[in-house]
């Protein structure tokens, strides 16, 4: 008898969990995706990794971000 739930084809490990990709913080924000690209590399917004060519933005440090530009 086979399982009623197919086995997942890629699992993320918990640091890839924790991190959103350009187009998941361009759908955060209502940006563009371009222009979350445009301020990463001219050095703006939250810090980010790069792997395998993909920006990945860790969610604390967008959290961080989001935070330090509160405004009263």
């Amino acid at each position: 008898m086979q399982s009623m739930h197919p086995m997942p084809t890629h699992t993320c490990s918990r640091a890839e969990q924790s991190m959103l990709s350009q187009q998941e913080l361009a759908l955060r924000w209502g940006r563009s995706v371009a222009s979350i690209g445009l301020s990463s590399a001219v050095g703006l917004g939250p810090r980010y990794v790069k792997h395998a060519g993909a920006l990945r933005y860790p969610v604390e440090e967008v959290q961080k971000y989001e935070r330090a530009r509160l405004m009263h």
